[in-house]
């Protein structure tokens, strides 16, 4: 693939060194491609590609034991732990991002006169989560409603969490218009009536700055293959250390337990290590290691400061040719989501031109946008100089 004519006059019109955090020769895509497209899947620097490709040309060759690779799992897990501000035992590894909010809802004995507040904004696996609840358990769904500039107000979350609520569920940065939360209003809210905050982290770790101490929060989910630039099949639930005993396992393995060469009384990991109890997939846990050291090296600050004023930029852009956006002003995330009004084939097919990889949400009548670390501003002259023809459609 080449890249398209209006790519190489954005490039052409900048300098060479449009390259703010000096590591746009570690994704070679970028050569041919403008990739807006991270808050669907990252594109993993050389780097960790290379990690990838290395962990499997050794099942060549296996090794005698799997030890060297527990060993790393622990040490991701402390690994992603510096990088939230957790200690390293409120870590622990699972699959999916999904699948900690499961364990917790799993252990809270939900019950009908419960009830679940969460927002329109929250991922669809939540809804298909607590509809489960609701049909089961006969457990209450409040869900607050966003405003017409794609904002859900404190007030709104104030209006339906009482003394019943059991769990606050948000995302930190929702996947439907890049809105961030402010989670520690959230988790006052939530703790002043007795309930916990869970919080679907995967649109905002590696992107944005967090503590997770600072910020109130109970439990985390975060999966690896958006802004922290890995794959499927690893990803990290964060339980505080005061809960621990409360969040139990939910399944059991010879992973979860400190010694699993007898056949009787078994004792859990005291942490969130108990958390993974069967083989685990060493390969996404290795990759996300490197990932992790590559993070740390840019430095996440650097990253937010270089990702939310583009996506600043490509709001204010397409405002300005009259298309409609539902992500606030001034919202402090790297990604925002816009509407075109145009017949969503057309609208593909003049991006797929120029080779602009985005998201297409609701039948293709809403777009999502975001710039990560290794976009540039030719990247987004770009994409709005093709977004300007979308009126003339």
């Amino acid at each position: 693939m080449v890249a398209a004519p209006m790519l190489k006059s954005a490039r052409a019109a900048t300098t060479s060194a449009d390259d703010p955090l000096g590591i746009r020769a570690d994704f070679p895509l970028l050569k041919t491609t403008n990739f807006l497209n991270t808050a669907y899947h990252a594109v993993s620097p050389n780097q960790v590609v290379e990690a990838g490709v290395k962990f499997y040309q050794d099942r060549a060759n296996p090794a005698d034991g799997i030890g060297p690779f527990l060993a790393e799992g622990r040490q991701v897990r402390a690994k992603f732990a510096n990088l939230i501000g957790a200690e390293h035992g409120e870590i622990g590894l699972i699959h999916a991002t999904t699948e900690a909010e499961n364990i917790v809802a799993g252990n809270l004995d939900l019950k009908a006169g419960d009830n679940v507040v969460t927002d329109d904004l929250q991922y669809n696996a939540s809804f298909v989560l607590y509809d489960h609840y609701a049909k089961t358990k006969g457990v209450e769904v409040r869900i607050v409603k966003r405003d017409e500039n794609g904002r859900t107000r404190l007030e709104d979350f104030e209006k339906l969490v009482d003394d019943k609520t059991r769990i606050l569920s948000v995302s930190w940065v929702s996947h439907e218009n890049g809105l961030q939360h402010d989670l520690k209003s959230l988790s006052d809210l939530a703790h002043s009536h007795s309930a916990y905050i869970y919080v679907d982290a995967i649109q905002g770790v590696g992107m944005l700055e967090m503590n997770v101490k600072k910020a109130g929060i109970d439990f985390m989910g975060c999966g690896t293959y958006k802004w922290l630039l890995s794959s499927y099949g690893a990803a990290f639930f964060y339980v505080r250390k005061e809960l621990q005993e409360l969040i139990r396992a939910d399944r059991r393995g010879m992973f979860s337990v400190t010694d699993s060469e007898k056949q009787v009384d078994f004792l859990s990991y005291p942490d969130a290590a108990k958390y993974g109890y069967a083989t685990p997939a060493f390969g996404a846990i290795s990759v996300v290691g490197v990932a992790l050291d590559y993070i740390e090296r840019i430095g996440v600050g650097n990253i937010e400061a270089h990702t939310v004023p583009l996506a600043h930029m490509m709001r204010e852009n397409l405002v300005n040719i009259g298309l409609k956006t539902d992500t606030p002003e001034g919202n402090r995330s790297s990604f925002l989501t816009y509407f075109h009004g145009k017949d969503p084939a057309k609208v593909k097919a003049l991006y797929d031109a120029e080779n602009i990889k985005l998201t297409y949400k609701h039948g293709g009548t809403k777009i999502r946008v975001g710039a990560s670390l290794f976009n540039n501003q030719s990247d987004i002259d770009h994409f709005s100089a093709v977004s300007a023809k979308i009126p003339l459609l």
